[in-house]
């Protein structure tokens, strides 16, 4: 008599993993009574596998993927970027938030209070049950506004207590460590790594005690991140974008009042479509390497000033909170020492991050070049590298043009402007292209920043330049190709 056939059945552990199962006994059950003799089953548990929120790619990728083995102080850019996947099954991050706003007298101007106030409301109406957020309000002192106990309790009556802001006794300065302060403490004690932990800052002046409020947002960045907002021209921008920047969040410019709303709904949306958190990167160089500079290359421009090689030639890389379906990336501009011919692995970067699934999750990826004495086999640069080196470019020459005019240099900051003018029209970036033209034309009308216009000019081209110009995703694909 010829041997039972044996099959051997996993099943994960999660109940509706079950109904598969059952739909594979019954089809054992049907080839028992086709084959009219005894199956062997064998049904064995086996741990249940979870999707988690991960990425869609990290990839290193060289300016160049050949050099010259006798070149000296060779410059390399090395792009190191990734792109999160979307919201699993289980749905996004439930937030944890602390609205800081600035309540000294100059917020009644052009009624930035109301337009502030009816923002706030509509963010209160948007939170699900699972949301946590808290409003506190600053002047001279800090109050907190509407907890997020009593924002779970009673909506409406935390949006009367919003329109009741200008009745709250807190002075007219700008203390803006002590909302910060009073937000922080908020927010930790709804702190969780399984929710979006972040402050929404929002002011219109110069603040006391900026270091403090630096300090605060880089104490804090691997838990809270946070995002600034500043209306007009008499906030010091610097502070704001050095803030945004230190956890990976994000800086606004408001011109118009009016634009306040559209801002914090798009800012919403972001924060519902984070895919993971704490993000940042290690890349370990090789021996003799030097990192010259270090650059957000996207979703934003701007210097990483902070990240600098350890003794283990170890750099780190704060990313922050990801969107999903964006790419966020590093651009490292390396000095390369000459070397004998042959593959060389200059450089072994690692992402890591959180997700509502795991902590401390890994991606590995590795930077090689090949050392040649053949000048034909160098071959052309990587296009998409260099569409991104050039953007940065940019930004970095519209920087120098604001440091000449500080210093009192005009016509060198007006000659500057025209080289960011002629590299935004070569990229074909018009917006960008617009706001330099505006600005060195009215930086040459005024000879200085120090006209509302002229502030005004250089808050819309700094913010327009931070903004990475994306490329087509087929541009990609074709340079991981190459």
């Amino acid at each position: 008599m010829a041997k039972a056939p044996g099959f051997t059945l996993l099943y994960p552990g999660a109940f509706s993993s079950l109904v598969n199962s059952f739909s594979i006994l019954l089809l054992l059950f049907r080839l028992r009574l086709y084959w009219k003799r005894e199956i062997k089953i064998t049904i064995t548990p086996c741990m249940e596998v979870l999707s988690v929120s991960g990425l869609t790619g990290f990839h290193a990728l060289c300016s160049r993927d050949a050099v010259l083995s006798s070149a000296e102080n060779f410059i390399l850019y090395l792009l190191l970027e990734m792109k999160a996947q979307g919201a699993t099954a289980r749905g996004r991050l439930p937030l944890n938030l602390g609205i800081v706003l600035d309540r000294s007298g100059s917020m009644y101007d052009e009624k930035r209070l109301d337009y502030v106030s009816e923002a706030i409301k509509y963010l209160v109406d948007q939170l699900g049950p699972n949301d946590r957020a808290t409003v506190v309000a600053f002047a001279d002192k800090a109050a907190v506004v509407a907890t997020a106990d009593e924002l779970q309790r009673d909506k409406s009556k935390v949006k009367k207590a919003i329109d009741d802001i200008d009745l709250l006794e807190i002075g007219g300065g700008t203390q803006m460590a002590l909302g910060m302060d009073a937000a922080i403490a908020e927010i930790e004690k709804n702190y969780s790594p399984n929710r979006l932990n972040r402050l929404l800052l929002l002011t219109d002046g110069q603040t006391y005690e900026e270091r403090k409020c630096l300090d605060l947002a880089r104490k804090h960045r691997e838990r809270i991140s946070c995002s600034t907002l500043g209306v007009g021209i008499e906030f010091n921008e610097k502070l704001l974008m050095e803030m945004a920047e230190a956890s990976g969040a994000n800086y606004h410019f408001i011109n118009e009042p009016s634009t306040i709303p559209g801002i914090f709904s798009r800012e919403l949306e972001g924060l519902r479509n984070v895919a993971m958190t704490n993000a940042r990167i290690e890349v370990r160089l090789s021996a003799g390497l030097q990192v010259k500079e270090v650059f957000r290359a996207s979703p934003q421009i701007y210097p990483i000033k902070d990240a600098i090689p350890d003794a283990e030639r170890l750099v780190k890389i704060p990313l922050g909170d990801v969107e999903s379906s964006t790419p966020s990336s590093a651009l490292l501009v390396l000095v390369l020492p000459p070397r004998k011919p042959g593959r060389v692995r200059i450089g072994q970067a690692q992402l890591c991050y959180d997700t509502p699934e795991a902590r401390d999750q890994r991606e590995d990826a590795e930077a090689v070049v090949t050392y040649t004495l053949d000048r034909d086999a160098i071959g052309k640069a990587n296009g998409y590298v260099m569409n991104l080196v050039d953007q940065v470019s940019v930004a970095k020459i519209q920087m120098q043009a604001e440091a000449a005019v500080a210093s009192g240099n005009v016509d060198k900051a007006t000659r500057l402007l025209g080289n960011a003018i002629a590299g935004t029209q070569r990229l074909g970036n018009t917006k960008a292209t617009q706001a330099l033209v505006s600005l060195q034309s009215e930086m040459k009308k005024t000879q200085s920043l120090s006209t509302r216009a002229a502030k005004t000019q250089l808050l819309t081209a700094q913010a327009t330049l931070r903004k990475t110009q994306m490329l087509d995703p087929e541009s990609v694909k074709d340079a991981l190709r190459e």
